[in-house]
């Protein structure tokens, strides 16, 4: 009787050239589903830029009242219709904070194509008038003409500046005068440039209480710090010009 074969198999039996083919076919499979989404994103991705969606639809600007807002408009490079995606916020608070009476700026944009400026001004300490020109001095020491009615009318019960006639001179007067202390910035009436022949840089502060004040404008910073204005004005009450050269001071008699 003849004895029945036995064979036996293992994996490596299996046809590699199929095994091969299947592989292959998976790969393939994969690849296109691949190259099917990245199809489909770069679509989602263009119809999005193409659409209304991806522009900006909304310029919203809070916190003006001296600064106008038509010229925030026309001194920033956005506007209606730019990609969304594209505002760079850094640049527009940039041109905003250059204009006039401007002190802090934040600008917001959303996804649904919506712009959110927020504009916090700078307070309007003193004006002067050169050849019918008017200029405000801001709390951060700018110095910036204006033609606005309004504006100037404002500009009444904060301290004039008179006498003077350089405009850079004016601007070496605000970036010093944003420094003294604010009590006597808060009680100063009028200042009159009032230079004398060995003293070009002489200014006047006529103060609310009739008081005069004679400061130098490169030195009334540090002439000022030193003076305690409140407890000079009650201890020497009969006194109505104080005369600040150096480190002296120099009083007169009221008459």
């Amino acid at each position: 009787m003849s004895r029945q074969q036995e064979y036996y198999f293992n994996e490596h039996d299996e046809n590699q050239v199929q095994k091969k083919y299947k592989s292959n076919q998976r790969l393939k499979v994969k690849r296109r589903i691949k190259i099917l989404f990245v199809l489909l994103v770069f679509i989602l991705v263009g119809t999005y830029f193409i659409s209304d969606y991806s522009r900006i639809s909304k310029i919203s600007i809070q916190g003006c009242q001296e600064v106008k807002q038509e010229d925030v408009l026309k001194t920033m490079t956005l506007k209606k219709g730019d990609i969304i995606l594209f505002v760079n916020t850094n640049k527009i608070e940039e041109e905003i904070k250059k204009m006039p009476l401007v002190k802090k700026v934040n600008v917001q944009k959303s996804i649904f194509g919506e712009v959110l400026i927020e504009i916090e001004e700078a307070q309007k300490i003193a004006y002067c008038i050169i050849d019918k020109t008017t200029y405000i001095i801001d709390e951060l020491g700018n110095v910036t003409t204006t033609s606005d009615k309004e504006l100037i009318q404002s500009m009444q019960s904060s301290p004039r500046l008179s006498g003077f006639d350089d405009v850079d001179l004016l601007k070496k007067f605000a970036r010093e005068y944003i420094d003294i202390p604010d009590i006597v910035k808060s009680q100063t009436s009028d200042i009159v440039y009032s230079p004398k022949k060995a003293d070009q840089t002489r200014m006047k502060f006529i103060m609310d209480n009739g008081k005069i004040l004679y400061l130098r404008i490169e030195q009334m910073v540090e002439q000022l710090s030193r003076f305690d204005y409140e407890a000079n004005m009650t201890e020497f009450s009969d006194y109505c010009e104080f005369s600040f050269e150096g480190e002296n001071i120099y009083m007169k008699n009221c008459k």
